[in-house]
Parts: structure tokens; sequence; C-alpha cells
């Protein structure tokens, strides 16, 4: 470095080291450039975070770019979870027809009680989410 860019990094460090932190956009030229030697040489990091005046313009973009793929695989999700509901009472069921070959009526009577709660807990769930689920 030379002469000048010395006595700006020393000026622009002590400005570092006594507020924590400089925003970039308010640094001049020359500090611009001493900046980059700084960081060049190890003394400074440069962090990068949004401009809060911007952040709902930065939302938008990020939304736009990956609103395809979210779309796929939260419907994909959906469709997944909803699967799960429907072949959520089918295990009472077999517990319950291998209960009925085994001779048990009383097991078989509360495997199909089970049953019956689950399709109705399926079946509401269904209800309430086949609006969301129909549509794209």
């Amino acid at each position: 470095m030379d002469e000048l860019s010395e006595r700006g990094g020393r000026e622009l460090l002590r400005r570092i080291l006594s507020r924590g932190r400089i925003a970039y956009d308010s640094l001049s030229e020359d500090e611009r450039k001493a900046v980059e030697e700084l960081v060049r040489l190890g003394y400074v990091k440069l962090y990068i975070e949004p401009n809060s005046k911007k952040l709902g313009d930065v939302l938008r973009v990020i939304n736009s770019v990956n609103a395809s793929h979210a779309a796929f695989s939260a419907n994909y999700i959906k469709y997944l979870c909803l699967a799960l509901v429907i072949l959520m009472p089918l295990l009472p069921l077999y517990l319950s027809i291998r209960s009925l070959i085994m001779g048990y009526t009383s097991v078989t009577i509360f495997f199909l009680i089970i049953t019956l709660v689950l399709a109705y807990v399926a079946y509401i769930i269904i209800h309430r989410r086949r609006c969301r689920l129909i549509k794209p």
C-alpha cells in the first residue's frame, strides 16, 4: 500500500473499530479501494446483508424464482399426507379381520370401532383439505 492508502486505511480501520460496521455505500472511492485492499490482506471481512427498505422486493424475486418448484413440492407433500390419512384406517381393519379369523370377537369389535373412528377422522381431514388440494 502506498502512503495515501495507508493513511486512509488507518482512518478507515479506526472508524470500523469505533462503529463496528460501516455501510459500503457511505464510503468514498478512495475508502472503497482501501477496503478492497484491507479485505485482500485479511484485516477486515465483508458481510452482505439485505437492504431493509427493499426487503419486500427481494422476497418477491426469490418467490418468483422458486415458485414453481415450491408449488410442486408443497402439492407433493400434501398428496403424500392425504395418502397417509387414507391408509391410516387400513391397519386396524387388517387387525380386526385377523382377530375375527382367530376367533376373538371382542378384539374384532374393538378394532372395528378404531377403524370407524380413523375412517371418520380421515373423511373430515379430506373434506376440509379437498378445496386446497384440487386447486393449483
